[in-house]
């Protein structure tokens, strides 16, 4: 009789163990085209932006949270961004920005979440969010706190846009100079940056 008792107990442990893994299972999304960022500048001369839909990197979600943003719990985030295909329009200001970024040995900007916690009003398919993550630039690391939305486009696709201020000298780069006809244009230390990134749910088990 105590034997019986004991492997059911077991047996009970280990269905409530498998339970809370499937529970805790998270589900992957990855940057898919579509999305974009940009950087917008001041100089003193006129407004400059450069842009790029070229977003890598994951999102992971508890399933839980996947079905309902209401149902909060803390997503692993990474992205990057690879600084050769940030745009400007104009092939001498790109030069300048890659320098000034140290492509040659820092190539890509990176993120990733730190934390995370909801704002008021969130909606089973589109919440706003108070992220803290460290943002990395010309090989700097620094943390950068934003608000983000977050959005089901559809069954198998979330988007997330947000807005950050950053300023060039936190990473470590020297806000440009470039020597023109008319005199030296002077590049302003802030900089903001926008994000509209398209994930895509990664169907199958999460490896």
């Amino acid at each position: 009789m105590k034997m019986t008792i004991l492997r059911l107990l077991l047996a009970a442990a280990v269905l409530a163990a498998v339970s809370t893994r499937a529970a805790d299972k998270a589900v992957r999304y990855e940057g898919q085209p579509g999305g974009k960022i940009k950087i917008d500048g001041t100089s003193s001369v006129h407004d400059w932006t450069v842009e790029t839909q070229i977003i890598g990197g994951f999102l992971e979600v508890d399933a839980a949270f996947d079905a309902d943003f209401k149902a909060f719990k803390k997503p692993k985030v990474e992205v990057s961004i690879p600084i050769r295909s940030l745009k400007s329009g104009k092939k001498p200001m790109d030069t300048v920005m890659q320098e000034t970024m140290k492509m040659g040995e820092h190539p890509k900007i990176e993120y990733r979440l730190i934390d995370m916690s909801p704002r008021p009003g969130a909606e089973a398919a589109k919440a706003q969010f108070e992220a803290r993550g460290a943002l990395t630039v010309a090989g700097v690391t620094r943390t950068n706190t934003m608000v983000v939305t977050l959005q089901h486009v559809d069954a198998k696709t979330i988007k997330v846009t947000g807005t950050a201020a950053v300023k060039m000298t936190d990473h470590g780069m020297k806000p440009p100079a470039p020597a023109l006809a008319l005199g030296l244009i002077k590049t302003g230390d802030d900089v903001k940056l926008t994000i509209e990134w398209l994930t895509a749910r990664v169907e199958g088990e999460k490896k």
